[in-house]
């Protein structure tokens, strides 16, 4: 099996599942659904994403799209697994989607 895996800095953060990389490629986060921005804790969530990707090289793989059709993504940031780390800081939230 080929796996690519590619790595380009992080722009910007649109949510807590979803990234803006260098190239100008929105991509989500494989797993995560967090809750929008304006609604209780989508603020809170898009700012743990920020503070752990922004201006920092994200390592990813494209896995599929998905249901908006962003490409959907497993990524890292220093060998910390994003989706991982939103899915805890979801739960630690309490946010249940």
């Amino acid at each position: 099996m080929n796996v690519t895996i590619k790595v380009e800095k992080c722009i910007g953060v649109v949510d807590g599942g979803m990234l803006v990389l260098e190239e100008s490629q929105t991509v989500a986060l494989k797993g995560v659904r967090v809750p929008r921005v304006g609604v209780s804790g989508g603020s809170a969530m898009r700012t743990v994403l920020q503070r752990l990707v922004q201006d920092k090289q994200v390592s990813y793989e494209i896995k599929g799209r998905d249901r908006m059709g962003y490409p959907s993504v497993s990524a890292t940031v220093d060998g910390v697994d994003l989706s991982s780390t939103m899915l805890q800081a979801l739960k630690d939230y309490g946010y249940s989607g």
